[in-house]
């Protein structure tokens, strides 16, 4: 949804968003390589389930193989099994991404249909399916958050595909952290951090202490890797960067730069949050540079088009 009001202050070329990237790298020790990992494994299987729920197959393939990078890149320690999940997961939000605005009715009216179980149309017969396979390779804690996380999301796409009103120009200085944080699919994928069996109770609790670190992380990195794509080789201006410097009334290059500063001060803290307990650590770290190594290697975000090494 877009904000009424005056313009933006300024805009950003893409040889400083290239220095912004580059100093976040060099901080936090990455060689950017733009080398992908094979998926073709996890990405067959994808493209099967996704073919069906969409009629436009070029979008079927081309997010499932974005899909199957994430599931490897952020969870390389997961089974094929609970990697494969998260790939259906990441898939279909990305087809709402590309369709929404064709399925507002559908979106609407998901909850109402799931508790009556009517029939959905095939995008959401698919979603209520993984409600299920949430259940089967999550423990009850982690199915529950992802459950309300969906729901969450839902109203958030449901009020942004809403065209008919504006933003105003004024609010709170909140209101676009708030207004992210509204999207619960992004706090999905730290919560898919946790599949392991050999997770104790009190690690449970111990990672959720980290959870608002990790969530925020999730969708800086997004924030920060996807502007490339979207604003500076695309012309999107309903994000989060555009709402946080109008909010905040900063430039848009400030408001990049402090989100490649969170980004660094939140991987110190999630590693000083987990510092006792290896496997926590180890499962954080590996999740935050995989979403780097992702989003530098997937074609979807044109990265290689810049110089980063």
């Amino acid at each position: 949804m877009a904000f009424a009001g005056s313009p933006d202050r300024d805009e950003i070329t893409k040889t400083t968003y290239e220095a912004i990237m580059k100093d976040m790298l060099k901080t936090m020790n990455r060689i950017p390589s733009y080398e992908q990992l094979p998926c073709a494994h996890i990405y067959d299987q994808i493209v099967a389930r996704i073919s069906q729920v969409t009629l436009n197959q070029k979008l079927a393939k081309r997010v499932s193989k974005v899909a199957a990078l994430v599931a490897i890149y952020f969870y390389p320690w997961h089974d094929e099994d609970v990697q494969l999940v998260i790939g259906m997961y990441t898939a279909f939000y990305l087809v709402l991404d590309d369709e929404g605005d064709t399925m507002v009715a559908e979106i609407s009216q998901f909850r109402q249909r799931l508790l009556k179980s009517e029939k959905q149309s095939a995008p959401f017969e698919m979603l209520a399916y993984l409600f299920s396979e949430f259940d089967r390779v999550f423990p009850s804690m982690v199915a529950n958050k992802l459950f309300a996380g969906v729901l969450a999301s839902l109203t958030s796409l449901e009020i942004e595909l809403d065209r008919s009103t504006e933003f105003t120009g004024v609010g709170s200085p909140m209101f676009a952290k708030y207004f992210r944080n509204m999207n619960g699919s992004s706090e999905a994928y730290v919560y898919f951090l946790m599949a392991d069996k050999e997770v104790t109770a009190a690690q449970h609790k111990h990672f959720l202490q980290a959870v608002p670190e990790l969530w925020n992380i999730t969708d800086e990195i997004n924030d920060l890797m996807s502007f490339y794509k979207e604003s500076i080789g695309g012309d999107e201006r309903d994000t989060y960067v555009y709402h946080q410097a109008r909010s905040t009334g900063v430039s848009i290059q400030e408001a990049l730069r402090n989100l490649a500063k969170d980004i660094v001060r939140r991987r110190h803290l999630i590693g000083r949050i987990f510092q006792d307990d290896d496997l926590l650590r180890d499962k954080a770290d590996q999740y935050i540079t995989g979403q780097i190594e992702f989003y530098l290697t997937s074609e979807r975000y044109r990265l290689s088009e810049l110089h980063l090494a």
